[in-house]
């Protein structure tokens, strides 16, 4: 009787329930699948949006017009840049023009008396609450300090340095410096240079007469007044000579003398010296920058949708894009523009071709004609901008062609909701099959136990009858 093998059926049992709990996995397991090639789609979806939107930014840069054209773009070089240096915008004429710096703006400063630091002279003058008020410009700051009995003549001076920093927000700046190591001053300056940045004291407690502050005549080492003033002849003001016209300014940037510059002046220069020498001209090397970095943003797009549109013939592999009409146009698309004609008159550029730019086997453009780029930007600028800004240019269609792909109704965004739509299909069916899937194993888990169990009592059997055999001699 003891030739059933309980053992190997038991192990075939075990087999068959493990076969069977894993065969209840593969519709969960197929569906998490495709979510996950879903999942990965939806991020290709997301890089290739941001690949787009970069190139439709640089596309958008070589656009534009007037001021914030590409090739508007001017420098601006100095003759001598320790005195003058110049910033140029598209407004800029293409010329030259002489600067004479005759005087720098300043802004207004005083500076107090000369007090021993560890003297008292200053609150033994009088202690108790001073005020006075500064004016600059249209608003005035009053000012309180609390001088104390014994105070040194450093805390004195700190205090209303302090005082005045708290008042006036940031208009005037106000500090105690120690001339020497035992000795210090007050310093007062307007933080705004020019006539505009003019202080107006008014002394209401006396403070600042005794402090020297407002004596109106020019500082010593040891006497407060002014550093520098306004005395009736723009004396804080910046002075120079532009084109032979003087031109006075509260600042030593000056943007409103010549259209289109920015001009800082650095030095005055010398009774007698020479005008310094501004050239304004097209910025040619910045010019190809931008058509460089518009090109890169090209690339780089096209290149993510080749690769991600592609089938290899030999593995008849699919990436993630492939059959996927859409972004197949796209792609074809993208290099038709690059490639097209704008219709210009034949006296014009009419191709990226015609300035030096081609494309190679894989649709990548680059300047492959250097020397062809930078002719045409010498002698055929608006050309060249036409080229790419007008009605027909290469990138004001490419920027119409990326908008159907990347507004917030695009291509991209309906590609995008259709997923999230069957991702969410896919997550409500991945929870049925897997309540059905541990429903199902727990009924085989049930099932091989009250085998086992009938299993275990058929062997006991087996086994008692073996053993009354053998004590009846059977």
């Amino acid at each position: 009787m003891s030739s059933i093998d309980f053992t190997s059926i038991n192990s075939l049992l075990t087999t068959y329930l493990n076969q069977s709990v894993a065969a209840l996995q593969t519709p969960v397991v197929t569906l998490k699948n495709d979510k996950a090639s879903l999942q990965t789609k939806t991020s290709v979806f997301t890089d290739l949006e941001t690949k787009l939107e970069t190139l439709k930014t640089a596309a958008e840069a070589m656009s534009g017009i007037g001021s914030s054209s590409a090739f508007g773009l001017k420098s601006a070089v100095s003759s001598d840049t320790s005195v003058v240096t110049c910033e140029a915008t598209a407004e800029a004429v293409s010329c030259s023009h002489s600067v004479l710096v005759t005087q720098l703006a300043k802004a207004h400063s005083v500076v107090s008396n000369r007090y021993d630091l560890s003297g008292t002279t200053l609150s033994a003058g009088g202690a108790g609450t001073k005020n006075f008020s500064i004016a600059v410009g249209q608003d005035t700051y009053q000012v309180s300090v609390t001088i104390a009995a014994g105070d040194t003549n450093q805390t004195v001076l700190s205090k209303i340095a302090s005082a005045i920093d708290q008042a006036t927000d940031g208009k005037v700046a106000a500090s105690m410096v120690e001339d020497t190591p035992t000795t210090g001053k007050l310093s007062i300056r307007s933080a705004s240079t020019g006539t505009v940045g003019k202080m107006t004291f008014t002394d209401t407690s006396g403070l600042l007469g005794t402090l020297g502050v407002t004596n109106g005549t020019q500082a010593t080492n040891t006497a407060g007044g002014y550093i520098y003033a306004d005395l009736g002849n723009n004396e804080l003001d910046a002075i120079a000579t532009i084109d032979g016209v003087q031109i006075i300014s509260s600042s030593n940037t000056v943007d409103h003398a010549v259209e289109g510059l920015t001009i800082h002046l650095l030095s005055a220069q010398k009774t007698g010296a020479d005008p310094v020498g501004l050239t304004i001209s097209t910025d040619s090397a910045s010019i190809k920058t931008k058509i460089e970095s518009f090109l890169n943003a090209f690339n780089d797009a096209f290149a993510y949708l080749v690769d991600k549109t592609k089938v290899d013939t030999a593995t008849y592999t699919r990436a993630v894009l492939a059959g996927d009409y859409p972004y197949i146009s796209l792609k074809l698309n993208m290099r038709s523009v690059m490639s097209s004609n704008v219709g210009a008159p034949s006296e014009m550029c009419r191709a990226l071709s015609q300035i030096g730019i081609t494309s190679d086997k894989t649709g990548n453009f680059s300047i492959t004609d250097d020397g062809l780029l930078s002719q045409a930007i010498s002698s055929k600028l608006e050309s060249v901008q036409n080229l790419f800004a007008s009605d027909n240019g290469v990138a004001t269609k490419l920027i119409s062609l990326l908008d159907g792909y990347v507004a917030a109704n695009g291509a991209i965004s309906a590609s995008k909701t259709g997923i999230d739509s069957k991702i969410s299909f896919l997550n409500k069916s991945i929870e049925r099959e897997q309540k059905y899937a541990t429903a199902r194993q727990k009924q085989l888990q049930d099932q091989y136990a009250n085998m086992r169990e009938a299993l275990y009592a058929l062997q006991n059997t087996f086994d008692i009858q073996d053993d009354f055999s053998s004590i009846v001699g059977i």
